[in-house]
Order: structure tokens, then sequence, then C-alpha cells
């Protein structure tokens, strides 16, 4: 049974919602958070900063927040005698600032909450009875997968998982478009690289490389035996093709360690058009024969876009008018789209599409990611003979492997260019991160596989003895997991994952490395087991999140 401690965080702000209370001061917005810097406790709050802010409009006589801030902790002491078993320190830091620091008794008793939760570690019910659909990959569906697209892979799989994490269930989704010109476009270029004598001199072939002498075999087998012309083999080839391609790019994913539950097909989604855009009525206006979405809002204020071509044909935005109607009608409360910074002008025209449909766009989040420039040391890698013009995803994921591949890909901001170094992922030491937050992990098993009943012994660890600044430490950087996960489930910057995963690993060596687990000292020795099992849980689970294996043996 785990411990019956209040979140410490929940805690504080309910018994400052009390103090405000006290002071006369009706509804106030003020936060409490983890600060950045460790020496500013485990927790703060600018309570006091936010009351000043507001009684100052009030022409107070309060001076300013400090002498506030001091009043607020007097009320604290006093009354709601905060330095309890829970908090051995309350703070004052300028401008204004409350710092609240945990007691090492309070951080002592977590280890052993931290072995009793297990997997389920970091859990939260922000998202309990909660849908979500998360699109993500979406790729061309003209050629293999390419390690730019493949950014979003790890990126949307693990805003899955941490969504999951906090409650949601999840819908990983991915739209293939299948119609349009490119197919068109794909199935000529299979044509003439199967007919080269039929290619006119003055065109222009537009998919090349190596890829496409496969498809066209894979093509030309499928076909041989049909009397089609020009036209219709151009057409049949163009279909079955995607067809293969998206097989392959799904093969891909799968090699990332993705699986999505649901693929769209833009071909199926058009029947749905129709349906979508009749709740867009108001929103629609024809011009020279076209049709054409103009909410003339925030979004889109001024700004028009074709829905139907002069000659009655759908455009790719209609489509995704119907498949984004589509995702709301089917009760998601959110929905989450992941693409590539290319695409940052589509994103107010589907924001547009969201309100316009009668959709909240406080659901409907864009995330877009930067493209990558891989190096080989300081050689940059520019083209792979397969695709022709550029390196795809699974000749990365072959020489580096899904740990490295994934780990590196979250570690930048998802707004911020990356250069993915590949002899750096492949290095076996401490210099390649993904290496050396999963040694610490196989550090720790190691040291389990020589104990025998390690874990009974550990449910009567006397956790009293873990004082060391290296286990306070450590004890403090395992707690930070569960606010960091609900964290990432609001803001979505993965990259604070693996920055964790790190940070934790770095803390986990310096305890090592300054503390003798395996002591003459019996109980002393039980409590540093207890530790290192809560270590062990939490960088397991931090890892899970990433979709990066935990190794028992490297």
């Amino acid at each position: 049974m785990i411990l019956s401690m209040e979140n410490p965080k929940e805690k504080i702000y309910s018994i400052l919602q009390s103090v405000a209370s006290d002071l006369g001061v009706g509804d106030v917005e003020f936060k409490v958070e983890q600060p950045k810097d460790e020496s500013h406790g485990d927790f703060a709050s600018n309570i006091a900063l936010a009351i000043f802010s507001d009684v100052k409009n009030q022409k107070s006589k309060i001076k300013n927040p400090m002498e506030l801030a001091e009043e607020i902790v007097s009320i604290l002491n006093t009354k709601y005698k905060i330095l309890d078993s829970d908090f051995d320190k309350v703070e004052i830091a300028k401008p204004g600032f409350i710092n609240f620091y945990l007691s090492n008794k309070y951080l002592q008793n977590q280890v052993q909450n931290i072995i009793l939760q297990g997997e389920t570690f970091g859990s939260s019910s922000i998202g309990k009875n909660k849908t979500a659909s998360v699109e993500f990959v979406s790729a061309n569906p003209t050629g293999p997968l390419h390690i730019g697209n493949a950014r979003g892979g790890p990126l949307g799989d693990t805003i899955a998982n941490v969504l999951t994490k906090v409650g949601y269930q999840v819908v990983r989704e991915y739209l293939h478009n299948d119609v349009g010109g490119q197919v068109e476009r794909l199935g000529e270029a299979i044509y003439f690289t199967i007919h080269p004598d039929q290619k006119p001199k003055d065109y222009e072939v537009q998919y090349q490389g190596d890829y496409i002498k496969e498809l066209s075999q894979s093509v030309k087998e499928s076909l041989e035996e049909k009397d089609l012309s020009q036209e219709e083999f151009i057409e049949k080839a163009g279909k079955i093709a995607v067809k293969l391609m998206l097989d392959e790019i799904l093969k891909d994913c799968e090699l990332m360690g993705i699986k999505f539950d649901k693929v769209s097909k833009e071909s199926e989604l058009r029947h749905k058009v129709p349906d979508a855009l009749s709740k867009l009525q108001k929103f629609l206006k024809e011009n020279d024969g076209a049709l054409w979405f103009a909410p003339n809002d925030e979004f889109l204020k001024d700004r028009e876009t074709v829905v139907r071509k002069s000659d009655g044909n759908y455009t790719y935005f209609a489509s995704d008018i119907a498949y984004h109607n589509q995702k709301f009608e089917d009760k998601n409360d959110l929905v989450v789209d992941i693409l590539g910074a290319n695409h940052s002008g589509h994103v107010p025209r589907l924001q547009a599409v969201v309100k316009s449909l009668g959709f909240n766009t406080d659901n409907f989040k864009v995330i877009l990611y930067q493209w990558i420039r891989l190096k080989r040391g300081d050689e940059i890698v520019k083209m792979s003979k397969r695709a022709g013009t550029f390196v795809t995803a699974k000749e990365v994921l072959d020489e580096v492997g899904k740990d490295a591949f994934r780990f590196f890909l979250l570690t930048p901001r998802t707004q911020t260019h990356m250069d993915f170094d590949l002899e750096l992922a492949k290095k076996k030491s401490a210099e390649n991160p993904v290496f050396y937050v999963q040694y610490a992990h196989t550090r720790i098993s190691s040291i389990f596989s020589k104990i025998k009943n390690e874990e009974l012994e550990m449910k009567n660890s006397d956790l009293s003895l873990l004082k060391a600044k290296e286990e306070v430490a450590l004890i403090r950087k395992l707690l930070v997991f569960p606010y960091l996960v609900e964290e990432v489930a609001n803001n979505f910057e993965v990259n604070g994952l693996t920055t964790y995963a790190l940070e934790l690993a770095t803390t986990f060596h310096k305890f090592y490395e300054a503390n003798q687990v395996i002591t003459k000292d019996e109980k002393l020795t039980q409590a540093r087991l207890a530790l290192l099992k809560a270590t062990q849980i939490t960088l397991k689970n931090t890892l899970d999140l990433l979709g990066v294996s935990a190794p028992e043996k490297m």
C-alpha cells in the first residue's frame, strides 16, 4: 500500500489559497512550480507577487512584494504549521518568491512509495475518461520515409505515451495521401522507367533514385498480364506504388517502435468532404468557378483558401477539413497534429477550420518540428543512393539502432534545427547520451543480479539512514518525474524527458561513485538498495515514455 502522503505541490497550493483568504484577497491567480535552480527549493510560489500586483491597483498600503511575502510566511508558520514532517524550511527570495524545502523525512519515505508504485510511478489522472487523437509522420506517399519526416515519429509516439501515462485513451493516427497529382506523377515515373523509349524528350521525370527502379519492377509484375493503355497504366501504377510505399513506411515506423492504431486514406476522406463542407456553408464563397473557405476570423483574417477547384475536384485542404471534422466527431477531447515546420502556413487554416466547424480550438494542438542535418563527425551527409535526393530513415535506423535514433531525435526542442551525428550515436561510451543513460540502468541491474531476496529485505529498510548529500540529491531528482510527466502532457515539450533522463543518470552516477552500496552495515545496505530500486524504476519509466529500451546488460 502506498504511504498516505498528500502531494506536496497540491498541499502548498491549497494552504496558500487559504492564506490569500486570510489576507482578505479574493480569487488571485498564482503558481506553485518546481524551480529550475535546485538551490531555490523543491517548490516556489509567486503568490506574494500576484497578490501585490492585484492590490497595488487598489492603492494598497503594502510597501512591496517582499514585505507581503514575509507576512505570508509568518501565517504559514503560525496558523498552518507549515514546518511539519513534509517541509523543514520556507524562505523568501527577491523580488517576492516563497521557496519551500521538503524535509529529509518526507524525501526518505518517497523511496518506498516509488518502489510500491513500480511501473505506475509518474502516472496521473489528469486525462482520466478522456480520449486523444495524435496524428504524426503522415509522410509523402511517393517515396521512402526520409530522416526529415522521421523526426515526427518518435515525437508523436512519445507524446502519445505521455498522454497515456496521465490517463488519456490515445489513438495513434496516420494520414495516407493516396490521391492527387503527386500520385499521377509517380505513375508516370514508373511508366517511363519501364518504357524509356516512350518518354517525350522535353518531359522531366519528377521521382528518381533506385527506389523507383524497385517500385517499377514490382508494379510491372502486378500489371504485366493486363492489356492497358498508357493512361490506364499510369493511373494503376500510381495507385499500386503508393500502396507499396505505405507498406514500406509503416514497416520503417515499426522499426522505430511505432505502431499506428488507425490509418486514414485521403481517397476515403474525399467521400466525407460534402458533409463536412455542409457544416461550413456560411464560411464558403464561390469565385471564378471555384469554392473558397473564407471565415475572416482571427486565424484567417482576410485570407481565403480553395476547397473545390473550378474543374470540380476537391483540394487536399478539403480532405483535411473532412479529416479534422471526423477526429472531433469521434468525440476526442484532444486532437494533436505533428507536422514539419514547412507546414507552418497551414496551421492557421486548420485552426480556422476547427473553430468554424464548431469545435473548441483549445482542444486542438499543432506541434511543428524542424528538419535535420545528418553528420558523420564533421562531414555532412547529403543523400543516399536509394532515395536519390535524401537519406532514408531506414538507413539511419540500420546504422545506429532504434534507441539512439529515438533519443537523439527527441533531445532538441522541436522548433530547433538539429545536427544528428551518426558516429556519436554509435559510440559505446559516456559521450553518447543514450548509452550514458542506459548504462545507469545497467549498473543498477548488475548490482541486483548479485543480490538474493533484495526486494523482500527492502520492504523493511530503514530509509532514515539515507542522509548523505548524494543520497538526498538523488531522491530529490526522482521526485521530479511525476511533475515532469504532467508538464510534458500539457506543453508537449518532450525534450524535457531526455534532459531529465540525463540529469537522473548523472545524479545516480555521482551517488554511486561517492557511496558504497554493499557495506558491512546491513541496514545501510538495505536502505541504499531501496534507493537503487527506486532509481531503476524511475529510469525505466522515463525510457519507456521515450520508447527507448532499459537494458539489464550492455
